[in-house]
């Protein structure tokens, strides 16, 4: 279109329009409109309606634009005529009307005289045209670069219009005009947002903890194209003297040991079109080691060829620092944590000086380390321990001196001698024969007051080898190694004492049982002589009782265990002593014993074996009369807490009905409801005529009670 009076071109239009012969009074309009100041763009467009609905005389004009995804379009502004005030209007989805929305994307205008019937605008009718009293209504669409973004709409309410050639003319020619203003507005705010995004990429950079680069590929070579400001507080270089490698390349200030790795880690992200990030350490311009921090991406053209290289780097020295502080203080803890535990066992001292000894060897790695006692007693200072150049070594004891280990016993200090250490020896008093040492850390092992002995670490290697953290590391494990020392002394002066009481013991028990035994062959020698088969049956059952206090003892003596026994065992080797006394009589009798591994001890086993001896030698007695078959079976059960039941039963003749045998007046049922008194037991009996005979007793596990 052609503004002939406007000067103002509009390419899209003037392809489709040609030139347009507006009206004189509306020709003014334009002027005016042109004229107008356009910075505001908001108020300018509010202009524009206004001027329009009075220079048409039309009670509604609007702009409307279609939303980002162009799935509907909003009004922005709606001019009401009658009022002379602007309102709200809706938002036309483009699903709910298709036609009408492909008539605003497809054609140059709507110019419907009669919309709620027009075929291009009937859609509206029921939801906009109707309740808004809408009878007429012209659409011109609004460009930006060509591409329509919006329309300016005109409507007529309660009459039918006819849309006129000079109408048409005229209010594209204010679309043109809207469009243009749009589009100035438009480039003025990208050039202002291009401006600003620089000013605030520049600042930006500028603040920074580093800088940032950008790495040219030019075949083979790499060449930095730009490097911000950063780069100077960094590395103590200007940007001058980086900038296409002028005075120095970059990778020369990398640290050598890091560059391999380095290296590998870029060229694999960058073949692999990723990021990449890297930590690396570099020397400044003054000389000084950092550790940095580098995160960047490849480049590529449109042949995906790679042609540079981007990226940041900070300074994350203080943050490595701190990590390899923390990776120190736990490796300490984690030291200190094995040391305690290791410490906390009870040992004989030789072995808990050779586990400090080597734990030293593995968390301190120097050639040599040792560890000093001294004899407050005798004065002397021995060598339990001596770790030199990957092998132990036997140093001699010696009186107590002026050397060096004594010095720290007098002081009762840690000390560490990072360089000049014999000329500083000496400088403190201290007798010291010069080796390979270039420094040494050492500390007392302090209980209490008392100074037990001294570690000593020393470095062939190194001056400045030793920390203050390490200093207090070791006096930490000193303290914890004095500790374990002297409860090794006191475990080994107990264990001594244990050994011998265990002895006593052991001397006590076997002399018990060789008693036992002398009394039961005494009465098994008076048998001999005794014709009076009444008084040879009361001396066999009081041997019988006999040899079974003598296999407690026997037991004791013979596993070294003074409290328990195992009852299983016991109660077996009881029936074999049955079996060897009654002889022929039980060969027709087969034993059942359901006992298991159960332990009872000393004083509860004894009087439990008495009750199974009575019993069972009562049954061997009158349960199989005249040769009969049959089955003695023991049991021991744990009950409840520390309640046991015991059960001997028989297969044989029983008692007759009207008998109770716990009232008995038999030795051996008395001996056995005495005994279960003794065990706080109880006694239940069940028998009948040819039904056999059940003696069950509950009793508790007596509680041992010191002897003194």
């Amino acid at each position: 279109m052609d503004f002939n009076n406007l000067n103002t071109p509009f390419n899209s239009m003037t392809a489709d329009h040609g030139s347009l012969d507006i009206p004189s009074d509306y020709h003014s309009v334009l002027l005016e409109l042109k004229k107008m100041d356009k910075t505001d763009l908001h108020v300018f467009l509010k202009k524009v309606l206004d001027v329009v609905a009075n220079s048409l005389d039309i009670e509604r004009v609007s702009i409307w634009f279609f939303n980002e995804g162009r799935t509907s379009i909003y009004c922005d502004y709606l001019y009401l005529k009658k009022f002379g005030e602007f309102a709200n209007e809706t938002t036309l989805s483009v699903n709910d009307y298709p036609e009408y929305f492909k008539a605003i994307e497809s054609r140059l205008y709507i110019a419907a005289d009669s919309a709620q019937t027009d075929p291009l605008t009937k859609e509206l009718t029921e939801s906009y045209l109707k309740p808004r009293g809408i009878y007429s209504m012209m659409d011109i669409p609004i460009y930006l670069n060509g591409e329509i973004i919006g329309i300016i709409c005109h409507e007529e309410q309660d009459k039918i219009r006819n849309w006129k050639r000079d109408e048409i003319d005229f209010t594209t020619a204010i679309s043109t005009l809207v469009s243009t203003s749009i589009e100035i507005d438009f480039s003025k705010n990208k050039e202002k947002d291009f401006h600003e995004s620089q000013r605030f990429l520049s600042t930006l950079i500028s603040n920074l903890p580093g800088y940032v680069y950008r790495v040219n590929k030019d075949g083979d070579q790499w060449s930095i194209q730009y490097i911000s400001d950063g780069v100077y507080d960094l590395t103590g270089h200007k940007p001058d003297e980086l900038i296409r490698n002028k005075v120095l390349y970059y990778a020369m200030m990398v640290n050598e040991s890091d560059k391999a790795e380095g290296r590998e880690i870029i060229s694999k992200a960058l073949a692999n079109k990723k990021p990449y990030q890297i930590s690396y350490r570099i020397s400044t311009a003054e000389g000084k080691i950092k550790w940095v921090w580098e995160q960047g991406r490849g480049v590529y053209n449109e042949n995906d060829e790679l042609e540079a290289t981007e990226g940041f780097v900070t300074d994350i020295t203080e943050k490595k620092l701190y990590e390899e502080e923390i990776l120190k203080k736990n490796n300490e803890l984690s030291a200190i944590y094995q040391f305690g535990r290791t410490l906390s066992r009870l040992a004989e001292p030789a072995a808990l000086l050779d586990d400090i000894g080597n734990m030293l060897v593995k968390l301190f790695a120097r050639e040599n380390i040792y560890l000093a006692l001294y004899n407050e007693a005798d004065n002397v200072i021995t060598y339990p321990f001596y770790y030199v150049i990957n092998g132990h070594k036997e140093i001699e004891s010696r009186p107590f001196g002026k050397d060096f280990t004594e010095f720290i016993i007098r002081t009762k200090k840690g000390i560490i001698l990072n360089e000049n250490l014999v000329s500083t020896l000496k400088l403190m008093g201290i007798d010291y024969e010069e080796n390979e040492a270039k420094s040494l850390i050492a500390i007392p092992m302090i209980a209490g007051e008392k100074v037990l002995g001294v570690i000593t670490i020393q470095d062939y290697s190194n001056e400045n080898s030793f920390t203050q953290s390490q200093l207090e590391l070791l006096t930490t494990i000193g303290s914890q190694a004095a500790i374990a020392l002297e409860n090794s002394y006191l475990y080994s002066e107990v264990t001594k004492s244990l050994k011998e009481k265990e002895m006593l013991l052991q001397e006590v028990h076997h002399r018990v049982k060789n008693n036992l035994q002398v009394m039961s062959s005494l009465i098994k020698l008076q048998s001999r002589y005794i014709k009076d088969e009444k008084m040879l049956e009361i001396l066999k059952e009081t041997g019988g009782r006999i040899q079974s206090m003598s296999i407690v003892h026997t037991k004791i003596y013979n596993t070294g265990d003074y409290e328990f026994i195992n009852f299983g065992d016991y109660t077996k080797n009881l029936i074999e002593n049955f079996q060897s006394t009654y002889g022929y009589k039980l060969r027709n009798v087969r034993f059942d014993l359901d006992i298991g591994e159960l332990k009872l001890n000393i004083d509860t086993a004894i009087p439990c074996g008495l009750i199974i001896n009575e019993l069972v030698s009562n049954a061997i007695k009158y349960a199989f009369p005249e040769g009969r078959t049959g089955m003695i079976s023991v049991s021991v059960k744990h009950f409840k807490d520390n309640f046991y039941k015991l059960t001997v039963k028989d297969n044989g003749i029983g008692v007759q009905e009207g008998v109770d045998i716990k009232k008995s007046d038999t030795l051996g049922i008395q001996l056995v409801t005495l005994l279960s008194r003794q065990l706080n037991g109880t006694i239940d009996v069940i028998t009948s005529p040819d039904k056999g005979t059940e003696f069950i007793i509950t009793f508790e596990e007596a509680v041992y009670k010191a002897r003194r």
